[in-house]
């Protein structure tokens, strides 16, 4: 019981403050976003990218990956050099908030990932994470 309250404790306050992040619910379905959960503390997100395809721009929270396929993906971003990920199913990767960015599949097959954003880092624009 205690154990309950302590963890209730430090949990409480991420439901008691306003929380932000991309809402992929706005985003065209046919963009390769399939929402699993969408929660005030996360969202779990599908994202397939067909072979030659470019997603629309996004933005995220802290965030967190795992490939569903091997794939390589060619992320653009408009202040940096763009980056290949060579993706392997299997593969896990996180990250802090990320300004806009949209993806393209490089590869001969299609690439496909699941995206968790952790919505209490959200991305704010101009701060030293972007």
């Amino acid at each position: 019981m205690t154990v309950q309250l302590i963890a209730a404790s430090l949990f409480l306050p991420l439901f008691a403050c306003e929380l932000s992040g991309q809402d992929w619910s706005q985003l065209d379905t046919k963009d390769g976003r399939e929402i699993l959960v969408d929660t005030t503390l996360l969202q779990a997100v599908i994202v397939s990218v067909p072979p030659g395809e470019k997603l629309a721009p996004v933005t995220h929270p802290a965030y967190f990956f795992y490939a569903l396929t091997d794939g390589r993906l060619k992320v653009y971003y408009p202040e940096n050099d763009p980056v290949i990920f060579d993706l392997k199913a299997g593969m896990a990767g996180y990250g802090g908030p990320e300004g806009p960015h949209y993806p393209e599949n490089i590869g001969e097959s299609p690439v496909k990932f699941l995206l968790v954003e952790l919505k209490e880092h959200p991305y704010q624009p101009g701060s030293k994470d972007e």
